[in-house]
């Protein structure tokens, strides 16, 4: 897992990132019978949050160190634990559903299937969850471009995208799995979206070349599609329930 991409956005992050629809957390708890939760690679602990409107007991793992003082924050009564996804030293056996939120593309795939087999309890999941932003509208079209332009790429998931990541997790990762789909949209004003733009990993950091001129490109796009002071920002909540 490469555990200083974040270094830096922790604030950002816990600020601006979009949250979890309810319907999901629900499902999950209705889909298992767990009564542990480990949520891996939890940074700020925006989906860990989610998971403590449930009666389980969790714990949130998480490496970089400027996201696990936010998730501290956040979370102070929390069983909080400074690991990897691959090396997380939970007790063997002791984990009844891990859920990893946005954050399955940073691990070494192969070492966290073994670490994940490890912890499961007897009726061990796994729940791989992404908000993954939809582009084909005019807004995120022009979003993306400038991504491209000033950053060099503009997504970071899925097991190298949405698509490859469908297919990875359906017929090579998990033995057998369930699926949840629904849509999330969240309504953005300036200060949100620039915020969330900036918070993510291959996002320009203030003292970066040309970050001024991104920022500004980016505050022109938003003011050319705003209606009302905000933008509609379509994402998909997606999840896969699996066993190995």
């Amino acid at each position: 897992m490469n555990e200083e991409k974040f270094t830096g956005k922790a604030d950002a992050y816990d600020k601006y990132r979009p949250s979890y629809p309810d319907s999901l957390v629900d499902w999950l708890y209705e889909q298992t019978s767990a009564e542990t939760v480990a949520d891996i690679g939890a940074g700020t602990g925006i989906f860990t949050k989610c998971l403590s409107v449930k009666p389980w007991k969790i714990t949130a793992v998480e490496p970089n160190a400027d996201m696990l003082e936010k998730l501290r924050a956040n979370l102070p009564n929390a069983e909080i634990v400074n690991a990897s996804a691959e090396d997380t030293g939970i007790a063997a056996h002791s984990i009844d559903l891990v859920t990893t939120a946005q954050a399955f593309h940073w691990f070494d795939r192969e070492k966290f299937k073994i670490e994940c087999q490890r912890i499961f309890s007897s009726k061990g999941r796994l729940a791989v969850i992404w908000n993954d932003r939809i582009t084909d509208t005019d807004f995120m079209r022009e979003r993306d471009k400038l991504c491209i332009k000033y950053c060099g790429k503009c997504h970071v998931g899925g097991s190298d995208g949405p698509t490859e990541g469908d297919h990875f997790l359906r017929n090579e990762y998990f033995s057998e799995m369930k699926f949840f789909c629904t849509d999330n949209v969240i309504n953005m004003d300036e200060e949100r979206f620039l915020g969330d733009m900036l918070s993510h990993s291959y996002s320009l950091k203030e003292g970066d070349e040309n970050y001024e001129k991104f920022v500004d490109e980016m505050r022109n796009a938003f003011l050319k599609y705003q209606r009302n002071g905000t933008v509609e920002v379509p994402y998909k909540t997606t999840c896969y329930l699996g066993k190995f």
